[in-house]
């Protein structure tokens, strides 16, 4: 009898968490589309939900070498800084840009939240994104 109630609760908290909304896991702080140019010709066009998606789209020397979406959970330490986990679900690299991979990224928001700084925890390697508004 036991056994079977467990699997009962088991497979309501998993029906639960599949469609209970990402509330916790994001904010409206770093939602929003940004740009980066990282020189060398690199560009890094990233749209950051609300809701804890998000897509991005690396260009080199004008060729598309990753295409990425996913999710993200978002630990901010107060209202300009915190911790950032990308986690990609979908992904389309060339073999230049590598494998996409979970990113665990330090944030910094800045200039009254136009400017994001990403400095990843692995690499410590920086990027500055500005936000951008789509061109009407």
């Amino acid at each position: 009898m036991v056994p079977l109630f467990i699997r009962w609760v088991a497979g309501t908290m998993f029906i639960v968490a599949a469609f209970a909304p990402k509330l916790a896991t994001a904010d409206e702080a770093i939602s929003g589309q940004w740009r980066a140019e990282q020189g060398h010709n690199v560009l890094i066009v990233m749209d950051v939900l609300a809701d804890g998606h998000w897509a991005s789209q690396t260009v080199q020397d004008d060729k598309v070498v990753a295409e990425l979406a996913g999710s993200y959970q978002q630990t901010p330490k107060n209202a300009t800084t915190g911790m950032i986990v990308w986690t990609p679900v979908k992904a389309k690299t060339t073999q230049e840009h590598g494998a996409a991979t979970v990113e665990t990224d330090d944030y910094t928001l800045e200039n009254g939240g136009e400017t994001l700084k990403l400095v990843t925890q692995k690499t410590k390697e920086e990027m500055v994104f500005q936000k951008h508004m789509a061109q009407q």
